[in-house]
């Protein structure tokens, strides 16, 4: 027997029937509506940030999660800025800059990332739903990303503005500057908080598309598909 994909637990899983040879997908349409396929999107959505953030935006989470995979590491000023401070004995700065921002992203927890993801994740119109259960297997979390990217953006600027403050980044960064252009005249154009907050969400999205992948190929992640679809 031939198989074919449907929707099960939080997304469209990749389950197979085995009573079934067309792989058309028109099964799929025949016995999900739209709003159940819908439902099923947002439901994936929403785990897999709940998984992201539980990952990340806690103590240690991006600077050490994943060996520090997803560490704020500021690679765009390392080969200019940073070395030289670290030529002139000064890579301590660079250093303090690392640390407090991603102590920025760590701080902005579950309760400031929840509200901004869910109202993302509500708002979110999803228009081609066959791509989406039979694409690749982080289609749906890639969907999210290409359409709500700049929204997240925009939810992101004030709470991250308000712990670099509180964390010194601004401070940190202008005794950087400050101690750069003692010995280069070279200009720096750096923008810190949205380098900041572009890569805490580059982060969480790959979290997020490594959950995906849990929901459509672990079996675990499939157990509650009934009771999620109504079935």
């Amino acid at each position: 027997m031939k198989k074919i994909k449907f929707i099960a637990f939080l997304c469209i899983i990749v389950v197979f029937a085995h009573s079934c040879k067309d792989e058309s997908g028109e099964y799929v349409r025949q016995l999900y509506t739209d709003a159940q396929k819908e439902k099923a999107f947002t439901t994936c959505l929403t785990t897999a940030a709940d998984s992201a953030i539980n990952h990340l935006c806690v103590a240690n989470g991006f600077s050490q999660y994943g060996d520090g995979v997803y560490s704020l590491d500021f690679a765009p000023l390392q080969a200019s800025v940073f070395q030289t401070l670290i030529d002139h004995n000064c890579g301590s700065l660079a250093d303090s800059l690392v640390l407090l921002s991603n102590r920025v992203a760590e701080n902005c927890n579950t309760q400031v990332m929840t509200p901004i993801f869910k109202e993302a994740i509500g708002s979110l119109v999803f228009y081609d739903h066959d791509a989406l259960i039979n694409g690749d297997s982080t289609a749906i979390t890639d969907y999210f990303v290409r359409f709500k990217n700049d929204n997240m953006k925009a939810a992101l600027q004030s709470p991250v503005s308000i712990r670099m403050n509180l964390f010194g980044v601004n401070d940190c960064w202008n005794r950087i500057a400050a101690r750069y252009y003692q010995y280069t005249s070279t200009p720096v154009t750096f923008d810190v908080q949205n380098y900041i907050v572009q890569k805490m969400l580059d982060g969480l999205y790959e979290e997020m598309r490594i959950e995906e992948v849990n929901i459509r190929t672990d079996s675990t992640h499939r157990a509650k598909e009934d009771s999620l679809l109504g079935r």
